[in-house]
């Protein structure tokens, strides 16, 4: 979908909102794979986008076009509630109880070894990626999650592609330094 399409699902939602679910199709499993990536819960994560969603259907109608685009408005969106949901567990400080310490394990428990193992990568991929800053997330996301060009995620995060293309290779070998500490390079 352009942004031209965009523009159209826009004004017809604006008038009856029958077009969001092109919206949600396009974008749910964007949002999702961010989400998750700032998250170590599936479950979790699919209510925060779904929270995601539900903030876009109740705003879309305020939406006006002036140099953002669509998805970058929605990933503002999911990035705001990301920064509301860690303020309120940051507040909350709760014991963890010996049932949900049960439940962490079995979560982690694989069908099979293989999937154990790449469910094991995986987590340690989204760890690593956690140690970045933000802004270094966001870039890590756009360029290796949405496979976007240093171009578009330079209109996207507002620098310039050859500071684009340099954090990204300064990210790069970080990254590696990171998992070849974790034996997974």
């Amino acid at each position: 979908m352009s942004k031209e399409e965009d523009k159209a699902i826009l004004e017809q939602i604006k008038k009856d909102k029958k077009g969001f679910d092109k919206i949600y199709t396009k974008y749910y499993k964007v949002v999702l794979n961010y989400i998750k990536s700032r998250i170590n819960d599936k479950a979790l994560g699919e209510d925060l986008t779904s929270e995601v969603f539900i903030k876009v259907y109740k705003a879309i109608g305020d939406f006006k076009w002036q140099g953002v685009s669509l998805s970058s408005w929605i990933f503002r969106i999911a990035r705001n509630l990301l920064t509301d949901y860690y303020r309120k567990i940051s507040r909350k400080q709760e014991a963890i109880s010996l049932t949900e310490i049960e439940n962490l394990f079995e979560d982690q428990t694989a069908t099979n070894f293989t999937d154990f193992i790449r469910d094991e990568e995986e987590q340690a991929l989204y760890d690593a990626i956690r140690e970045f800053a933000e802004n270094d997330q966001f870039l890590i996301y756009y360029k290796f999650f949405e496979g976007l060009t240093n171009v578009e995620i330079a209109k996207l995060s507002g620098l310039k592609e050859s500071n684009v293309g340099t954090r990204l290779y300064r990210i790069k070998k970080q990254m590696k330094k990171i998992l070849k500490s974790k034996n997974l390079f």
